[in-house]
């Protein structure tokens, strides 16, 4: 009897105290500034990477070998790629979405796994070691379901690829 007052009285402190938040920021880092802070730290590296726009926010698409050895593990150009972007996602405030598209393997279902492996990694990486936000990351591997026949030429150049795909929600429908 004495087990079951504790835990009534301990669930009900847990439900009136508040919550601690653990986001490094506390508003969202604007857009543009995002924009910014990448293009200023991987401008030089126009051959593997390609910066876009989707209708809702910014892309950074990567060429999969800049991150990836054969055998499908983070590479040392890789890690270092993910440190620097690590930081500007911490202190975006924003949800980020690491889409991994490739064409390579014999069936879909073989595509979508080792595009679903590599986003994995990705993400794992970001939490392990650079220690972002599990919920700021959504990695999703798409094969080669997503066309890049849609895609800018400057994407499509890049073929096996991967997306950090940041939005703003807002779609300025009124200007």
């Amino acid at each position: 009897m004495l087990k079951r007052i504790i835990a009534i009285i301990l669930a009900i402190h847990l439900s009136i105290t508040p919550a601690l938040c653990v986001c490094p920021v506390g508003a969202a880092m604007p857009l543009k500034a995002i924009e910014e802070q990448i293009r200023a730290k991987f401008d030089g590296a126009k051959e593997y990477i390609y910066f876009g726009y989707t209708p809702t926010g910014f892309v950074l698409s990567v060429k999969d070998e800049l991150m990836f050895d054969e055998c499908g593990c983070l590479n040392d150009t890789g890690k270092i790629l993910l440190n620097a972007l690590a930081q500007i996602m911490k202190f975006s405030g924003r949800k980020w979405m690491i889409l991994v598209h490739s064409r390579e393997g014999d069936t879909q279902v073989h595509r979508i796994s080792r595009t679903s492996l590599r986003a994995g990694a990705i993400t794992n990486y970001l939490t392990d070691q650079e220690e972002c936000l599990i919920n700021q990351l959504f990695p999703i591997g798409f094969g080669s379901i997503m066309p890049t026949r849609h895609t800018t030429e400057g994407r499509k150049a890049l073929g096996n690829r991967i997306d950090f795909m940041v939005e703003d929600y807002n779609l300025h429908l009124n200007e």
